[in-house]
């Protein structure tokens, strides 16, 4: 197995092309990872053939063909399926069968989920459950720029940094004792590079893009002191 990071790059196999699949499918093969799309209806095959390396009419149900397709030597499989819950849960099911290395799963009711990981996904995607708490977060909190949830209560949260932060360095901020926020990146106004792991004597600027680790309740509290 590939060593998958930001640049090592892996055979990913999509199986569900509607248009989580497709989205997700383009995108990756835009970053130079090698795709495979399968999907039981001809014209999704279709849609996305010219934008990923292969894309198959089959059916993810069937072992076999998945078999015949060579998916137990891909890195990453993805079960994208819509709303066909009894072939998410067998196809997951297949793939742990043959083996193969690391299962993605969309679910569509946490019951779902408990389903797939209870039949091999090694990981579960709540795709509308992370938009809509993604967008609650940022209309609760307008100066949140980004949101990525981390593990449990913990997120990496990127918000503008509010005025009252703007010609201070970050050790008077002492976020990390306040807040239980650690600032592991800053994104310079203006620019699209990342100043990774900012020393204490950083100088907060104003449009500067504060990149945190740290708990839902350290951000909370945050929200709360600058409303802004």
């Amino acid at each position: 197995m590939k060593e998958v990071g930001v640049i090592a790059m892996a055979q990913i196999a999509i199986i569900g092309l509607g248009n989580f699949g497709y989205y997700l499918g383009r995108d990756l093969y835009e970053k130079g990872h090698d795709v495979i799309g399968i999907d039981i209806r001809k014209e999704a095959v279709q849609r996305i053939r010219q934008e990923i390396s292969e894309a198959v009419v089959a059916d993810g149900t069937d072992r076999e063909v998945l078999e015949s397709l060579g998916i137990q030597d891909v890195d990453i499989a993805v079960v994208a399926i819509g709303t066909n819950m009894l072939a998410s849960i067998l196809t997951t099911f297949n793939l742990r069968e043959i083996k193969v290395k690391e299962i993605y799963s969309k679910a569509l009711s946490e019951e779902h989920g408990r389903i797939l990981k209870r039949v091999g996904a090694h990981h579960i995607v709540f795709p509308e459950k992370d938009v809509a708490l993604g967008l609650a977060r940022r209309i609760h909190h307008p100066n949140m720029l980004d949101y990525l949830p981390f593990q449990e209560d913990y997120a990496i949260f990127e918000i503008a940094a509010p005025s009252a932060f703007h010609g201070k360095p970050l050790r008077e901020l002492d976020l990390i004792n306040k807040y239980g926020l650690q600032v592991i990146a800053v994104r310079n106004k203006g620019l699209q590079k990342l100043q990774f792991i900012p020393r204490a004597s950083y100088v907060v600027q104003d449009g500067d893009g504060l990149i945190l680790l740290g708990a839902h309740s350290g951000i909370e509290k945050l929200g709360k002191d600058y409303p802004e």
